[in-house]
């Protein structure tokens, strides 16, 4: 029982912390580490796992001038694709003294026609990934629907429920890409958006 009381703990506090990362711009302050603190967060999600240096860390307190509760940490660049760097990022949040963090994720960056876009590959390689965002953001528009207004960090990829969609999540926005093109005179783009919708 007490093992699932704590189970239940972890996942109330990643709720908490995932929806303060969500509105970090509204609701929560920039705070301060102690050394200790940063040296081990750094050994969690990047020494531990992967035996890389950490990079930075964004730490927030959900009141002014409070201790942090929430981070997001970023270890150093250890591949590039397409000329950007891939490095690994956690979200952490604190549960009284003790740190906790979640799985690690890759995280590249899409150089799009005007702008930079962070992007989280995750179950989708993350090469055709990076090419599919490039693609489509400049399509325009699906259904009166501006593709590229809609592709904002963080993006986050997913496999869809077949081999040939990819999930995307950005913000506010879900997009469906599909790779099934048949290819007619009138539209030989491909990929396909197939689904478009702001939450």
């Amino acid at each position: 029982m007490k093992h699932l009381m704590t189970w239940c703990n972890v996942c109330l506090f990643f709720c908490c912390a995932l929806c303060a990362t969500t509105y970090a711009s509204d609701d929560s302050f920039v705070a301060k580490l102690s050394r200790q603190e940063r040296l081990q967060l750094e050994q969690i999600v990047c020494g531990d796992k992967f035996g890389l240096a950490l990079a930075e860390i964004d730490a927030r307190a959900m009141e002014a001038n409070g201790r942090a509760n929430f981070a997001d940490v970023k270890c150093r660049p250890h591949a590039q694709l397409l000329g950007q760097p891939v490095y690994h990022v956690a979200l952490c949040g604190r549960d009284a003294n003790q740190w906790s963090c979640g799985d690690p994720e890759l995280e590249t960056i899409v150089s799009l026609a005007q702008r930079k876009l962070l992007v989280r590959p995750g179950t989708v390689d993350p090469q055709r990934g990076v090419e599919t965002l490039k693609k489509i953001s400049g399509y325009g528009y699906f259904q009166g629907l501006s593709i590229d207004k809609a592709l904002q960090s963080t993006c986050n990829l997913g496999m869809g429920n077949r081999a040939d969609l990819i999930e995307i999540s950005c913000q506010r926005w879900s997009i469906t890409v599909s790779f099934w093109c048949p290819q007619t005179k009138q539209n030989p783009t491909c990929p396909r958006v197939i689904y478009m919708a702001e939450h």
